[in-house]
């Protein structure tokens, strides 16, 4: 099991939130962070200035990067604003901490005798991000029972569809997917394909081909399309 609940009652000392009330998640579903919220006025921005919101943003990354695949959405949010934050975005950084308080004593636990299979869970947001329309990828590597490997990033370019940003997902997962195939290989002389799951049935089809030509997909950058060439190959 690996758990950092030491370094979390840290975090909470250190930013004096120690007796604060614990929230169920650690992003308010409702609210949107934009950067309308961030300062316009020097006044604004002067009033936070003595807000430690950089080192708070940067005590989460390394939390949600080591132990804690489950804060790592709200993090990637909140980081956005790091150069000129507002009072919202503040907020919003200080309910991940609540949000740890009550989650501290959570872990991630593998064991030897699990049957689950080496597998990926892909996933994507589209359209989240308010201010560039561009859309969330997520994904989550399990082995033993827990979670090895997680990411969640802005994608780099504005899908047009649900499925394009699905598929987009697929493509960053495909990729980490060849890295740790290689990493078991070489480790354990274990070459077989890795299950990579995504709940969008048009991004399933159209990695196996089992659609044709659309206008719907003809404009997906073909650095994606790699995908098709692993699942020909059982990779």
């Amino acid at each position: 099991m690996l758990d950092q609940e030491s370094y979390i009652n840290d975090l909470l000392q250190r930013f004096n939130v120690a007796d604060c009330n614990v929230v169920a998640t650690p992003a308010d579903p409702n609210q949107k962070l934009t950067k309308e919220m961030c300062p316009n006025t020097n006044e604004e921005r002067k009033q936070m200035e003595s807000v430690p919101y950089r080192e708070l943003v940067g005590s989460l990354q390394y939390l949600a990067q080591s132990t804690r695949p489950d804060i790592c959405f709200a993090v990637n949010m909140v980081s956005q604003f790091c150069q000129n934050p507002g009072k919202a975005h503040w907020t919003a950084a200080k309910r991940i901490l609540r949000y740890l308080k009550g989650t501290k004593a959570m872990k991630l636990t593998y064991s030897k005798d699990s049957e689950e299979a080496f597998v990926d869970y892909s996933d994507a947001d589209a359209g989240n991000d308010p201010d560039t329309r561009r859309s969330i990828t997520g994904y989550v590597f399990k082995q033993a029972g827990g979670a090895i490997s997680w990411s969640c990033r802005k994608q780099a370019t504005v899908a047009l569809s649900t499925m394009e940003a699905e598929y987009m997902a697929v493509s960053a997962a495909t990729q980490e997917a060849m890295w740790w195939r290689g990493l078991r290989e070489e480790l354990h002389g274990v070459s077989e394909a890795v299950q990579i799951r995504c709940d969008n049935l048009s991004a399933v089809h159209l990695a196996k081909k089992e659609v044709g030509y659309s206008p719907r997909s003809k404009h997906i950058d073909i650095r994606h399309h790699f995908v098709r060439e692993k699942l020909a190959q059982n990779r």
